[in-house]
C-alpha cells in the first residue's frame, strides 16, 4: 500500500485512490505516512526472521517473534527490537482507517524509536504516540524520565470532527463572510460547566493577565488569586480558567525576567533609582575577575535620612537567603523613636568571608557620610568581627545574647546531667549579675564549684564576655536592644514578597516596598502621637509631663515602669555618699528580704543621676527605681538630665522628615493596571453625579454608547 496527502487538493491518497482530507490536519497525513513505513519495516523484519529461521532449524516458529504487550514495554527497553503479531496494532490504530470505521487488521505495524520521517512534506517522530482520531498525543516517557518523577498526562483525543464554521474576508466588500458551516459532531460535547478543564486556549484577557501579574508582585499566592478574582467574577466557575493557567502566568513572567538577563535588569533598576533621586540614590557594586558580582550595597534616600535620625544602634543579620542566587541577604536595621524597626540599607554578597565584609562595611559607611553607629549588634562570627573591629574600631559591638543562648543546651549538656544545681547557678552568673564584679565574683565561684579550668567553650566564651554578657553590654547605649531580632523580624517581612526563585530585579523592587512600608508605619505612628490622646491611668503630674515629650510607644513603656516603681523603697545610705553626691538603697519591698536585689540609686548635686540597674545608659529611659525616688521627693516632672530626645516627639526632625512621595519605580501610566485603576476611580466621582438625577444618567450613557461605538 501506498499512502500520501496531496495538499493542493486537500486528498489522502491510498494506492492510487483519493479520499477527502481533512481541511488544515496534517496529523492525518502524518499518521499514514507512519503506517507506510510501520509496513516496510515489518516486512523487512519478516525476510529477517525467516533467514534466521534458515540458520537455526532447531527452534521452534513461535520463538521466532517477540511478543510485546503494549508500547511503553518497547520505550523502557529501545535497545531491543520487537515484532508485532497481526492481530497486535501499535499506536492506538486498532480497528480504525483513515475515516474511523474500517476493521482491516491488516494495517497493524510496529513502532521504531530511531526512525523519522525525512519526505519533505510529513515532519514527525516515531517517539510520538498517535491516538485514534489521528493527533499527536504525549510521548512515552524515557525510563531516565521516570527516574526524575516526570508523569504522563492524559489527553482529550482528537475525532476528526467536522464540525467548524469558516469564515472569510472579502477584499471588495472589506467584510467578513460566513463560507461553511457544520454543526453536527462525532463526539459528546462537554457540558458548560467543565469547558474551563479543557485543553484549549483559556479566555485571559490583558486586563486580567496585569492583575494577575499584579497579585504576583504583591506576594499573593495562587489560591487567594483565584478567590479574589472568583469574588470579581461573581463565582468561580464565572472565571474562564483554572488555577495552573495562574501558575502558567506567573510562570511565564519569571521566565521572561530571567532570560531578559535578570542581574543587568536589576543594576538598570538601581540607576533608574539614582536618576530618579538626582543622584541620592546610592549603590555599589563589587565584581571578581570573571566581571561576576560579588557583592551589592544599595542605600534609599529615606535609608539614610532615616541612619541621620537614629543611627546611634544597628542590628546586622546575614543568615536570609531565600533568592534565586542563593546569596546572603542583610537588612542593615534599627529602630526609630516609635519603637519601630526601620532599614538603614541593602546589602547582598556571595559570600561571607572577612574581606567581602570589609568591603561591605566601608561601603556602606561611605553611603551614610562615614558616620559609623554607637552600637552594632551581630550574630558571632569571626570574619564579620574582624571587619567591624578594623573599619569600626571605635563602634560597640555587641554579639546577639539569643544565639549564643541558643547554644547552651549543645554544649552545656553534660554538665546539666552531671550536675543538678548547674544550670540554676549558671544563669544566676550570666544574667543577674549587676555589674562586671559581681560577674566576675560568681564565674569564679562557678569554675571552683564545678572544675570548669578545662571546659574549651566556657573558656572562649569568657574571653569575649564583654560583648555578649549583660553585665558588660549594658554599660553603653543600644536602644536596649540585646538581639538581632530587628533584623529577622524584617527577615519574616520579606518572606511575605520572595521565594527560592526572585530575581535580582524583582528582590530590589521588594526592598523599596519594605521602605514604603516603613514609611508609611512612621507617618502614622506620628499621627497617633500627635492627634490622639494618650490613655493614662493615673493623673499624676509626672505621667501627664511624660505624655507630652514621649511619643505614644514610649509613654506606654514610660506607664508600665512607673506602676511597677510602686513595689519599691527608697532608703537613704548614711556615710556612703560624699559631699557631691548621696546613695540610696532601692529594693522590692513586695519580696521576701532573701530573694531582694539591692539597686543603688546615686544623686549627685548638679542633678545627675546613676543606678545600677543601668537602663538608662542602654536605653536611655529612665528606670523604675529613678521614679520610685523622683515620688518619694515629689516631684512633678522628670529631671532634664533623664530626658534624652532619643524617644521624644520630635527626634525624627533632627535631619528633617522623611520625604513625602516614595520612589516610583517606572512610569505609572505605561501600567495598565494602573491606567484601569484611575479610570475606574475617574468614573466613579462621575458616576456619583450621573446619579443624582434621570437628565445626568441619561447624558452620562449616551456618551458612554457613543464612544463604545468609536
Amino acid at each position: 500500500m501506498v499512502f500520501y496527502y496531496d495538499y493542493d487538493n486537500n486528498k489522502v491518497i491510498i494506492d492510487g485512490v483519493a479520499y477527502d482530507g481533512p481541511e488544515g490536519d496534517e496529523d492525518m497525513a502524518i499518521a499514514l505516512r507512519r503506517i507506510q513505513m510501520a509496513l516496510e519495516r515489518k516486512k523487512k523484519k519478516e525476510n529477517e526472521a525467516k533467514a534466521k529461521a534458515e540458520k537455526s532449524k532447531k527452534k521452534k516458529d513461535d520463538d521466532k517473534v517477540i511478543d510485546v504487550d503494549s508500547i511503553e514495554d518497547k520505550v523502557n527497553d529501545p535497545g531491543k527490537r520487537k515484532t508485532h503479531s497481526d492481530d497486535d496494532v501499535g499506536f492506538g490504530w486498532k480497528n480504525h482507517d483513515v475515516h474511523g470505521d474500517s476493521d482491516d487488521s491488516n494495517d497493524s505495524f510496529n513502532g521504531d524509536d530511531d526512525d523519522k520521517i525525512n519526505d519533505e512534506n510529513f515532519i514527525g517522530n516515531m517517539n510520538d504516540v498517535v491516538p485514534c482520531g489521528g493527533r499527536l498525543g504525549p510521548k512515552p516517557l524515557e525510563v531516565e524520565d521516570r527516574a526524575k518523577g516526570k508523569r504522563p498526562r492524559d489527553v482529550i483525543p482528537r475525532t476528526c470532527c467536522r464540525a467548524r464554521m469558516c469564515v472569510a474576508h472579502k477584499v471588495s466588500s472589506n467584510k467578513w463572510e460566513v463560507t461553511k458551516v457544520n454543526l453536527e459532531h462525532n463526539h459528546a460535547m462537554v457540558i458548560s460547566d467543565k469547558v474551563n478543564f479543557m485543553q484549549r486556549s483559556r479566555n485571559i484577557d490583558p486586563f486580567t493577565r496585569s492583575l494577575i501579574e499584579l497579585f504576583n508582585k504583591s506576594g499573593i499566592e495562587t489560591p487567594k488569586v483565584m478567590n479574589l478574582l472568583s469574588e470579581t467574577c461573581g463565582g468561580i466557575e464565572k472565571i474562564g480558567f483554572s488555577a495552573q493557567d495562574v501558575r502558567n502566568i506567573i510562570r511565564d513572567i519569571r521566565r521572561r525576567v530571567f532570560d531578559s538577563g535578570d542581574a543587568e535588569c536589576g543594576l538598570v533598576l538601581l540607576r533608574d533609582l539614582q536618576k530618579q533621586s538626582d543622584g541620592n540614590f546610592f549603590y555599589r557594586v563589587d565584581v571578581d575577575e570573571g566581571n561576576r558580582v560579588r557583592g551589592l550595597v544599595w542605600v534609599d534616600p529615606r535609608s539614610l535620612n532615616a541612619y541621620k535620625n537614629f543611627g546611634d544602634v544597628v542590628t546586622f543579620d546575614s543568615t536570609y537567603r531565600t533568592n534565586r542566587y542563593d546569596m546572603p541577604f542583610i537588612p542593615i536595621t534599627g529602630v526609630n523613636h516609635h519603637y519601630q524597626n526601620i532599614l538603614f540599607g541593602f546589602v547582598l554578597i556571595r559570600d561571607e568571608k572577612e574581606t567581602t565584609y570589609r568591603w561591605v562595611l566601608k561601603t556602606w559607611l561611605e553611603a551614610v557620610d562615614n558616620k559609623p553607629p554607637i552600637t552594632i549588634i551581630t550574630d558571632q562570627d569571626i570574619a564579620l568581627s574582624n571587619a567591624i573591629s578594623e573599619v569600626m574600631p571605635n563602634t560597640n559591638h555587641t554579639y546577639c545574647t539569643w544565639h549564643i543562648s541558643s547554644k547552651f543546651p549543645e554544649k552545656l549538656s553534660t554538665l546539666y546531667t552531671q550536675y543538678s544545681e548547674f544550670r540554676t547557678d549558671f544563669n544566676a552568673c550570666i544574667y543577674k549579675s549587676l555589674s562586671p564584679t559581681e560577674f566576675e565574683g560568681r564565674w569564679e565561684d562557678l569554675k571552683e564549684k564545678y572544675d570548669l579550668e578545662n571546659h574549651n567553650w566556657l573558656n572562649d566564651m569568657y574571653a569575649i564576655r564583654w560583648q555578649w554578657v549583660f553585665a558588660f553590654t549594658k554599660q553603653h547605649f543600644a536602644a536596649g536592644m540585646t538581639t538581632t531580632s530587628r533584623s529577622e523580624s524584617m527577615n519574616s517581612f520579606f518572606d511575605e514578597y520572595v521565594k527560592a526563585s526572585t530575581g535580582l530585579k524583582e528582590f530590589i523592587e521588594n526592598s523599596q516596598k519594605a521602605l514604603d512600608s516603613q514609611y508609611l508605619r512612621e507617618v502614622q505612628a506620628d499621627f497617633d502621637t500627635e492627634y490622639k490622646e494618650k490613655r493614662l491611668f493615673s493623673n499624676s503630674s509626672m505621667k501627664i509631663h511624660a505624655s507630652k515629650i514621649y511619643t505614644k510607644e514610649m509613654f506606654k513603656r514610660f506607664q508600665k515602669e512607673l506602676q511597677k516603681s510602686q513595689s519599691f523603697v527608697v532608703k537613704s545610705m548614711k556615710g556612703c555618699g560624699d559631699y557631691l553626691s548621696k546613695m540610696y538603697l532601692v529594693e522590692k519591698s513586695t519580696l521576701p528580704e532573701i530573694n531582694r536585689r539591692n539597686f543603688f540609686l546615686k544623686v549627685s548635686i548638679d542633678g545627675s543621676y546613676s543606678c545600677t540597674c543601668k537602663k538608662f545608659e542602654h536605653s536611655e529611659m529612665i528606670c523604675r527605681h529613678m521614679i520610685r525616688y523622683l515620688n518619694k521627693k515629689q516631684k512633678t516632672m522628670i529631671p532634664p538630665d533623664l530626658v534624652t530626645m532619643r524617644w521624644t516627639i520630635n527626634r525624627n526632625k533632627v535631619a528633617g522628615p522623611l520625604p513625602c512621595t516614595p520612589q516610583m519605580l517606572g512610569n505609572v501610566v505605561e501600567s495598565q493596571t494602573a491606567r484601569y485603576s484611575g479610570l475606574c476611580k475617574a468614573f466613579q466621582g462621575l458616576s456619583v453625579v450621573g446619579s443624582c438625577s434621570v437628565p445626568r444618567y441619561n447624558y452620562l450613557m449616551s456618551v458612554i454608547k457613543r464612544e463604545k461605538e468609536l
